[in-house]
């Protein structure tokens, strides 16, 4: 248990150090503004003696901007073990290409993964296309929404026995996203997310994600977030509702 623990803390050293690098390199260039930007929170508690327990959380975005098409990925993992047993193992990915119409309309396509075996799916993937509005944008407020229709496919875990179940969709997706700036250090972010199954009407999820971000320096930050993540017809022999609430150092260049 403590070799597995070393190795998965040094494996997030590594990472830190390869992000310090390029921010250094950032910060070395020109300080005009790159149509590049990255944002990539960490938090880790690892315990040992009475105690043996490991919790490892990585939240990254990479934005691209190329005049009017903008590229966005977004990554997330949460992991946690208590005395060797497995506690949580999340991941999720999220990319999404805009197409900008104007200055508030744009065309959107997205794709999306998530594996959760403990919540009961080892897979889910989704594509869809849309659009999307951004009704207000000032320096202290930005607010916007999207809607996108698609196709999903999932392979869910057949609780019980050693098979699972696999079936395939199509799908709505609806999002709007609200960012206050509160000081000029800090920032609160809320974003809700609702996911429909248009073959089955009982079958939709919610997920809310609440976060606030204070500045330290230039390139780091302090932020607390919290997501609700909520299924009204769960995997069967599974919870409908999770909680995470996470405390993250976070890395901007």
């Amino acid at each position: 248990m403590k070799n597995l623990c070393l190795k998965r803390l040094t494996l997030v050293f590594v990472i830190l150090l390869a992000v310090s690098q390029c921010i250094r390199a950032e910060e070395g260039g020109e300080k005009k503004q790159k149509p590049y930007s990255s944002s990539t929170s960490f938090s880790l508690l690892m315990t040992s003696g009475n105690a043996e327990d490991l919790t490892l959380g990585l939240d990254t975005e990479q934005n691209l901007n190329l005049d009017k098409n903008q590229i966005q990925f977004k990554g997330n993992i949460i992991y946690s073990e208590s005395k060797g047993d497995k506690e949580s193992e999340i991941y999720s990915s999220h990319l999404e290409y805009k197409r900008i119409l104007s200055s508030k309309a744009y065309l959107t396509g997205i794709g999306m993964w998530e594996r959760n075996v403990l919540s009961g799916y080892n897979h889910r993937l989704s594509l869809s296309v849309g659009g999307g509005y951004l009704w207000m944008k000032s320096e202290k407020l930005e607010f916007s929404s999207e809607a996108a229709i698609g196709w999903s496919k999932e392979n869910n875990v057949d609780k019980g026995k050693d098979n699972s179940i696999s079936l395939s969709f199509a799908s709505l997706l609806i999002s709007s996203k609200l960012k206050v700036r509160v000081s000029k250090t800090s920032e609160f972010a809320y974003q809700e997310i609702f996911f429909l199954n248009l073959d089955d009407s009982k079958d939709y999820r919610l997920s809310s994600l609440a976060s606030l971000s204070v500045a330290i320096s230039g390139n780091l930050a302090l932020k607390m977030s919290y997501q609700l993540k909520h299924n009204h017809k769960p995997v069967p022999g599974f919870k409908n509702t999770d909680h995470y609430l996470l405390s993250s150092l976070v890395m901007n260049f």
